[in-house]
């Protein structure tokens, strides 16, 4: 489960600082008149056939694309109860297409994401839209506040949610970044399930070796971690956040001893493994 790759990535400093750069095709004013979540009926529509078109295409594109194998999968069935009113899931982001992973790991659910702002004004833009983006403002308090609105809007609705609490991309890492807080802050105010979720590598053996170097995937789906709403709300998120980091690091092969293992989740001293 825990495979460590060789290629020649170079992983930036800060933890959450994104690898990729973006063409800026379109200026979008993502302000207080944004719609950040999108409805009506022409809406539902256009989610129906995004369902079609990510069982017929994009789901079997990923598969063969990545060889990826899906575990874990009976513990949705198994917990069925639980998510009746929705859930967060979370996930390490290591792939341009790891949306879509968690997507088929998920099924039937569709789910929300928030994301980077900058990848809704470059090429992918409006998919990413259609897949149930919901991009993030930065410096404007009052666009903030009507993305928070929509996040609400969302889980009040028992829709499903996906973090990428990492926040960034980076290819093919193999440990477990620091998360978020504000993830799990959610899971608590709105007092949803947490479902972690890990993609983790293996490498190319024998035919596959033949198309390409890079490893292929497993996605791990663990048992669904819940917030103690015994607790105040603070001390609620920070076990939560906590609880989330080490499950999320075991379900990759990371053990307590190891030396990946990382219990410091600050952001700005996160030290790199490759």
């Amino acid at each position: 489960m825990y495979y460590r790759h060789t290629l020649d990535y170079q992983y930036p400093e800060r933890s959450d600082e994104h690898m990729i750069t973006v063409k800026h095709l379109r200026d979008t004013h993502f302000d207080e008149n944004y719609e950040y979540l999108e409805k009506g009926a022409w809406h539902k529509f256009k989610r129906g056939v995004l369902w079609l078109a990510l069982n017929l295409l994009a789901f079997p594109i990923c598969t063969i694309r990545h060889g990826l194998k899906i575990y874990g999968r009976e513990k949705l069935k198994k917990n069925k109860e639980a998510f009746k009113k929705g859930a967060i899931t979370i996930s390490n982001h290591v792939l341009m297409w790891d949306y879509l992973c968690v997507l088929k790991a998920i099924r039937p659910h569709l789910q929300y994401h928030p994301g980077w702002k900058t990848n809704f004004e470059g090429p992918n833009g409006p998919l990413i839209r259609w897949v149930g983006g919901i991009p993030i403002p930065t410096g404007d308090r009052k666009a903030m506040g009507k993305f928070q609105q929509a996040i609400g809007d969302v889980l009040k609705n028992d829709y499903w949610l996906h973090f990428f609490p990492e926040g960034s991309m980076w290819f093919y890492y193999p440990d477990i970044r620091p998360l978020k807080k504000a993830v799990f802050k959610y899971a608590v105010r709105y007092n949803k399930p947490v479902i972690p979720i890990t993609l983790s590598f293996r490498p190319r053996k024998g035919l596959a070796k033949l198309f390409g170097k890079t490893p292929l995937v497993d996605l791990h789906i663990g048992d669904p971690l819940f917030a103690d709403q015994s607790l105040p709300a603070a001390e609620a998120i920070e076990k939560l956040h906590k609880e989330a980091y080490h499950v999320m690091q075991v379900m990759n092969g990371i053990n307590v001893g190891d030396p990946t293992y990382n219990v410091d989740q600050n952001i700005e001293t996160y030290k790199k493994t490759m």
